[in-house]
């Protein structure tokens, strides 16, 4: 008999240490798991889905699209025309320094002093004229690229909404993505529909004061 008690004795202990253990186990694991294991339950609100993202090819954008090349296009030919304009005026000043410098033996020194003048006069014009042209290009270039760029926006902005992304990440910036996420093609078609060409004019700029 005491043999037998001593048994049910350690049986008893056994079972509460196993318990005990069982117990630290459980606590154990549902600290791994964090608040989100402890949320899974009948009246647990789901966890929320993983943050959508997309990804762009922007260099597609302004190279693929008939905006983008209506654009290259139309500033190619407006840088064209202003190079034109300024080469055709250094031409001019070169044929009057020639003149200037094969007149000087028969003119006057007053004479020749107001034609050196006249000349210089010419010559800071024409600066004055390449600058302004210069800027009139740049100026063409800044509109068109953000009447591009505030378009582009839009439809990006439009296709992040309908599914639900929360960012937008330029192929430039990734290693790796699955193709479902790049929205370049999509893009590009809903551009050309919106916008089939690029308007692009020169514009009058204020000489500097």
């Amino acid at each position: 008999m005491p043999n037998s008690s001593a048994s049910r004795r350690v049986r008893a202990s056994s079972v509460a240490v196993a318990r005990r253990a069982g117990a630290a186990l459980v606590a154990l694991a549902l600290a791994l798991a964090g608040p989100a294991a402890l949320a899974q339950g009948d009246d647990a609100a789901p966890v929320a889905a993983p943050t959508a993202v997309l990804v762009v090819d922007m260099q597609r954008i302004k190279s693929d699209t008939a905006a983008g090349r209506d654009m290259l296009a139309k500033t190619v030919e407006i840088r064209r025309r202003i190079q034109a304009g300024i080469e055709e005026r250094e031409a001019a000043l070169r044929e009057e320094e020639r003149r200037l410098a094969e007149e000087r033996g028969s003119l006057g020194p007053g004479d020749f002093r107001e034609r050196v003048r006249a000349f210089e006069q010419q010559v800071i014009d024409n600066r004055a004229f390449s600058e302004r042209e210069s800027r009139r290009l740049q100026l063409v270039l800044s509109r068109a690229s953000g009447l591009l760029r505030d378009r582009v926006t839009a439809v990006l902005a439009a296709i992040m909404r309908e599914r639900g992304a929360e960012l937008l990440l330029d192929s430039t910036q990734i290693v790796l993505s699955a193709d479902r996420l790049d929205i370049t093609d999509e893009a590009i078609g809903r551009l050309d529909a919106v916008m089939p060409e690029m308007p692009v004019t020169i514009v009058d700029v204020p000489d500097p004061d």
